[in-house]
C-alpha cells in the first residue's frame, strides 16, 4: 500500500526535492552567518552545487542573493544571537507602537514619550554593540555606517514587517526608517507633542489670568494704600500743627503765670 498520491516514484522524487529545496534554504542561510568578504564565492559554489544536483530553482534562488552591506551585516550578527541581541528592541518597538495608538487616541502622552525614549535608548546600545562586531571583524564603523544601522533598527521597531525582517538575519539591504510603520510613529509622537503644546498653552493661559487677576488686585491693594497713606500723612500733619499750637499755648500761659506772680507784692 503507497501513502504517496501520484504513485510511489513520483511520490519520492517530489519528496527529494522538497529535501533538496529545504536544504538549499539551509544552506542559503549560512551564508549570512560569513563575513562579507566571503559571501560572493559561498553563494556562488553553493549556487553551482545545488544546480549540479538539478535544484535549478533553488540555485536561482541562492544566486540572486545579494551581499549584505557591512551595516546590514552587522544588523544580521546581531540577529543571530551576537552582542546583546534584539529582543529589548523588539519589545521595546511594541510597547512605542501601543504607546502611538494610544497617542493618536489623545491619550497616554507620557506613556509615549518614555516608550520613545526607551526605544531609542535601545537602539543606541545595538549600534555600539554592532559598531564593535564591525571592529572586531576587522571593518570600520564609520558615522555613515552606524547610521544606516539605527535607521534599520528604528524600522524594525517601528512596523511589525520590518521587525520579522530583521529577527530573521537575512538582510540584504538597508531598511528605510521612513516606512508605513515609521510615517505613523513621527505622526504619533507629533500628535502628542501637538496635544502637550495645547496643554501647555491652556495651563500658561490660565496662569495669565491668574497673574493678571493678582496684579490688579494688587494694585487694587496699593491704591487703597496709598489713600490710606495720604490719609494718614494728612491727619498727622494736623497733629503736628495741633501740637505747635498746643506749645504755643503753653508757652503763653507760662509768660502769663510769670507775669502773675510778678504782680503780687512782697510780703513786709
Amino acid at each position: 500500500m503507497s501513502f504517496y498520491p501520484c504513485g510511489p516514484a513520483r511520490g519520492k522524487l517530489e519528496g527529494y526535492k522538497e529535501v533538496r529545496r529545504l536544504a538549499g534554504a539551509q544552506a542559503g542561510d549560512e551564508l549570512f552567518a560569513l563575513a562579507p568578504e566571503e559571501f560572493v564565492a559561498a553563494r556562488d559554489g553553493l549556487a553551482r552545487r545545488l544546480r549540479r544536483e538539478g535544484d535549478a530553482e533553488a540555485a536561482a534562488t541562492v544566486k540572486a542573493l545579494r551581499r549584505p552591506p557591512l551595516s546590514a551585516w552587522a544588523v544580521n550578527r546581531l540577529a543571530r544571537g551576537d552582542g546583546p541581541g534584539l529582543g529589548p528592541l523588539l519589545d521595546a518597538g511594541e510597547r512605542l507602537r501601543a504607546a502611538q495608538q494610544a497617542a493618536l487616541a489623545g491619550e497616554g502622552a507620557d506613556v509615549l514619550r518614555a516608550a520613545s525614549r526607551a526605544e531609542r535608548e535601545a537602539v543606541a546600545g545595538l549600534v555600539e554593540a554592532a559598531a564593535g562586531l564591525l571592529r572586531e571583524a576587522g571593518h570600520p564603523a564609520t558615522d555613515a555606517t552606524r547610521d544606516r544601522i539605527a535607521a534599520t533598527l528604528h524600522a524594525a521597531a517601528a512596523s511589525p514587517e520590518a521587525a520579522e525582517l530583521v529577527r530573521s538575519g537575512r538582510l540584504t539591504a538597508d531598511l528605510d526608517s521612513a516606512d508605513p510603520g515609521a510615517r505613523r510613529a513621527r505622526r504619533a509622537a507629533a500628535v502628542a507633542a501637538r496635544d502637550d503644546a495645547r496643554k501647555r498653552a491652556r495651563l500658561a493661559a490660565d496662569q495669565a489670568v491668574l497673574a493678571t487677576r493678582h496684579a490688579e488686585r494688587l494694585g487694587r491693594l496699593a491704591d487703597q494704600a496709598e489713600r490710606e497713606a495720604g490719609r494718614a500723612r494728612a491727619t498727622a500733619a494736623a497733629a503736628i500743627e495741633a501740637a505747635g499750637a498746643a506749645r504755643e499755648r503753653a508757652a503763653r500761659a507760662a509768660r502769663e503765670l510769670r507775669e502773675a506772680e510778678d504782680r503780687i507784692p512782697a510780703d513786709r
